[in-house]
């Protein structure tokens, strides 16, 4: 299970379809040997900042998975300053 803050439920969904995943269940994410379930979870709280947060369970062959997480790194990188 992977922890993601800031990136919305429907921003991760347009991710992973560009990673070659479809919608194939609410909120399940399948391509060809790998598969994501999303879900939003509760925000994460540092006194009156509020960061919204999912949860992503990947699953399939891990060479595949190892250059999808990889992948997905670089388009949830955040700059900030």
């Amino acid at each position: 299970m992977k922890q993601i803050f800031g990136v919305p439920l429907w921003l991760m969904k347009d991710y992973l379809g560009d990673l070659g995943a479809v919608e194939t269940a609410p909120d399940v994410m399948t391509a060809d040997g790998w598969q994501a379930a999303v879900r939003k979870t509760e925000p994460y709280r540092i006194g009156s900042l509020v960061v919204g947060r999912i949860e992503v369970e990947f699953s399939g062959d891990e060479a595949l998975l190892a250059d999808v997480l990889e992948k997905l790194h670089w388009k949830t990188m955040r700059g900030g300053g």
